[in-house]
């Protein structure tokens, strides 16, 4: 080989250990300073599936149930999760009432001995005019009032009141939709200090009536959500 030849070969050679170099992705080894971010980083999604997939167990759980009539049906979603969860409650839902009253209620009845409360409200106040944050603000005190007595607040938004409620023709509830649509909102993006589940897996097909009360198909809808949704365990 003679020497043109030679050094022809010599640059194909570095030029291909570039090719190479550059193909391959950067390692991060234990030893760079890097490399102890990007482990916790990885053990932080780890940690967060882990607790994301973790069944929650809440056999024997004392659990206080706050709403109206879309909480008050003797074998409603509520008698159903608990059926299914074995936790024990007690069901203040009184159809017709307002958050306002909700919370006196949740005033008299809320105390340490309960786990968990379910706070369903809202759907009056936004039939009757009521200004959506102010009932907001009163969702926030049932909130609050709980985790004072270190009980954990669910929220349910409810069904999705721009397909599931039809008051054409009722000039009594114009606006009830988008109002009750704007309050579900506010729920979603400023309660603080509880998990607030968007409970839009009900159809119209599962109301009973123009104001969706749930039917037999939309109450086991609304339990088969929440058990989901919370990562309960069911027996």
């Amino acid at each position: 080989m003679n020497i043109k030849d030679r050094l022809l070969l010599m640059l194909s050679s570095l030029a291909f250990g570039w090719f190479i170099l550059k193909a391959n992705p950067t390692v991060i080894s234990p030893a760079s300073p890097k490399s102890e971010s990007h482990i916790g980083a990885i053990r932080a999604v780890k940690s967060q599936i882990i607790m994301h997939d973790t069944i929650v167990s809440v056999k024997g759980k004392n659990v206080l149930f706050i709403g109206d009539s879309h909480t008050a049906a003797d074998y409603g979603w509520q008698y159903q999760l608990c059926k299914k969860t074995k936790m024990v409650y007690l069901n203040t839902a009184v159809g017709g009432k307002q958050t306002a009253w909700m919370v006196e209620v949740v005033k008299q009845n809320i105390n340490s001995g309960y786990d968990y409360c379910f706070i369903y409200g809202g759907a009056n106040d936004m039939a009757g005019n009521r200004a959506p944050i102010k009932s907001v603000k009163n969702i926030q005190k049932i909130v609050n009032m709980c985790l004072a007595k270190q009980v954990t607040p669910i929220v349910l938004t409810g069904f999705n009141p721009l397909t599931c409620v039809n008051v054409a023709g009722r000039d009594i509830y114009k606006g009830y939709p988008q109002r009750y649509a704007k309050f579900q909102q506010l729920l979603v993006d400023s309660i603080q200090g509880a998990k607030v589940l968007k409970t839009h897996c009900i159809s119209r097909t599962d109301c009973g009536d123009f104001l969706c009360h749930m039917t037999g198909s939309g109450h086991k809808k609304m339990c088969n959500f929440i058990i989901s949704a919370c990562r309960f365990k069911v027996y």
